[in-house]
């Protein structure tokens, strides 16, 4: 059976929650079926070398970003730069003709800034929803924005039943649209999990992961943590991720005379042994479509406490965590119940590890690739 060519479009291989989603699945689907490339419109992010050393296929629009003195190849090279300036001209149309010639399926999975760049000629397309539009203003926007273009779409993946219902509300195009978590690499989480860092004895860690970022919403955090440590709930806070928020994040530190408290472990290329060392995990954002870090706590047997409702669907019926409202009283309130009710917390902590074992990546994995098969079915 020749095996299924499959491109994946990201906008850039920054350190966040879908950059590290795509890397999973590309890591996770059965290569016996499946030839996976990632192509990334803006080269030279942080991650770009972390896709290669894991043996991803990764490339870019075209070939001719560094020097070289072969006649031949120069000349090929100004040939494809051409040629893929007047796809950009077009908005994108054509450029997967140029750059990956013979897809079957394209997947957009986190681009903008050419939608057209989406379809090809005799190739099946795939949109995926990583955010919610009910809650992220700047999200819905984009999505309006193309919205003539989401008919030509074969699927539509939505991240979390809250993104989908959001979609769905917004744009009023329901065919096709499918829900699908996230497909965490599990095994590998769980043995990560096990290298040791170095953290304090002695009070609980509260932990938080992602990409120092507005909407992360850490500003909060730290100051609910340090509200709650006035109040005698003795605990540290650890920070994990770096992004561009980091000098802002560190002047709020000091302005709430958080630093004994507060832990900024920065970008941590393994940050499951600080979540399998917490109490709980913490997701203080203003708006997610479904934070991967949940799955990956929930994983590890770690409670959450999240302000964001679709964590909520991760639970499957166990007592596994708290959902708070999104506003500051309320997610403090969650903090300090999961801190101070040791029988809560208790519940929660078991419910966790009870539900552990529905994180399978391979299970997970296996839902998409049973929808891309079913899409080269129908073609």
């Amino acid at each position: 059976m020749e095996r299924i060519k499959i491109v994946f479009i990201e906008d850039s291989l920054v350190c966040g929650g879908a950059e590290q989603a795509l890397y999973d699945l590309a890591l996770l689907l059965d290569k016996e079926k499946f030839d996976v490339t990632v192509l990334s419109q803006k080269p030279g992010a942080e991650w770009d070398q972390k896709f290669r050393d894991a043996g991803i296929h990764l490339i870019y629009d075209y070939s001719c970003r560094k020097a070289t003195k072969n006649p031949v190849v120069k000349l090929r090279n100004i040939s494809r730069k051409l040629r893929t300036d007047a796809c950009y001209r077009r908005n994108g149309e054509g450029l997967m003709e140029v750059c990956c010639p013979g897809a079957d399926i394209i997947v957009s999975y986190s681009m903008w800034d050419y939608p057209q760049c989406g379809f090809a000629q005799g190739a099946k397309s795939v949109k995926f929803i990583h955010g919610n539009m009910q809650t992220n203003r700047a999200f819905r926007d984009l999505i309006l924005r193309d919205q003539a273009l989401l008919p030509r779409y074969d699927r539509i993946v939505c991240v979390s039943q809250a993104s989908r219902q959001a979609f769905v509300e917004a744009t009023g195009r329901e065919k096709g649209v499918e829900m699908h978590f996230n497909p965490i690499n599990s095994d590998n989480v769980r043995r990560l999990a096990e290298q040791n860092v170095a953290l304090p004895e002695g009070e609980p860690l509260v932990c938080a992961v992602g990409r120092l970022s507005p909407e992360k919403g850490f500003e909060r955090l730290i100051v609910i943590h340090k509200r709650l440590v006035e109040e005698g709930l003795r605990h540290k806070l650890v920070l994990v991720g770096d992004g561009p928020d980091r000098d802002y994040i560190r002047r709020t530190v000091q302005a709430m005379d958080a630093q004994d408290s507060v832990i900024l472990a920065g970008y941590q290329a393994n940050p499951y042994p600080y979540i399998a060392r917490s109490r709980f995990l913490v997701c203080s954002s203003f708006t997610e479509g479904l934070p991967v870090v949940g799955m990956e706590a929930l994983c590890l047997g770690i409670p959450v406490v999240a302000a964001v409702p679709s964590v909520g669907e991760l639970f499957g019926g166990e007592s596994s965590g708290l959902i708070t409202e999104n506003d500051n009283l309320s997610l403090r309130s969650g903090i300090r119940r999961m801190l101070a009710d040791e029988e809560f917390y208790a519940m929660h902590k078991a419910g966790a590890q009870r539900r552990s074992g529905y994180f399978s990546g391979r299970r997970m994995a296996r839902e998409l690739e049973d929808m891309f098969l079913q899409m080269m079915e129908e073609r």
